[in-house]
């Protein structure tokens, strides 16, 4: 706790490639929000609620249910639009200087926003996806949805580390 206080506490400046992520994040965002508003009143009384590791709806519960996916999306957008704002509180994988803060902190932040952007779009697909099954046009996520949203998040994370500890980082040591 004491080592986040002493931490430079910069505001870190968006670049356009930022700027576009977090514009996809929020497109996302609607859709998520939107596509159960537009297909609510077509929807069956029973829709799923759970899909399976192999993409198959495996559990279904009313339709009031669909409203999950966006509150649940919502809060964890904000919540994570909110402490993006606060790169200083994060975990690092080294120590941080006055001299490495900003392109640590810009790295950080690039990798939170692209993870929000991520599960919006996550979100939003397992909602469209979850419509679109229970009105017969879908059987479901699909068997590449796991490995690939897994993967995805993964790739994400990973790069991140192989930058924050890449050349730049050997040579501030």
């Amino acid at each position: 706790e004491n080592e986040c206080m002493e931490r430079p506490r910069l505001k870190i400046e968006l670049s356009p490639t930022d700027r576009l992520i977090e514009t996809l994040g929020f497109i996302a965002l609607l859709a998520l929000i939107g596509l159960p508003l537009y297909y609510y009143n077509q929807l069956p009384d029973s829709i799923p609620r759970h899909f399976g590791l192999d993409g198959k709806p495996d559990a279904y519960s009313g339709k009031a249910i669909i409203w999950t996916l966006p509150a649940i999306g919502l809060i964890l957008f904000s919540g994570m639009h909110w402490l993006n704002k606060r790169p200083h509180i994060f975990n690092y994988p080294q120590e941080i200087t006055e001299e490495n803060a900003e392109r640590l902190y810009t790295g950080a932040t690039r990798m939170m926003r692209s993870l929000n952007t991520t599960i919006a779009f996550v979100f939003a697909y397992i909602s469209f996806s979850t419509i679109r099954t229970a009105l017969g046009e879908q059987a479901g996520l699909g068997t590449w949805f796991s490995p690939v949203f897994i993967s995805v998040l993964l790739l994400i994370v990973g790069f991140y580390l192989f930058q924050s500890n890449g050349k730049k980082a050997r040579q501030e040591s």
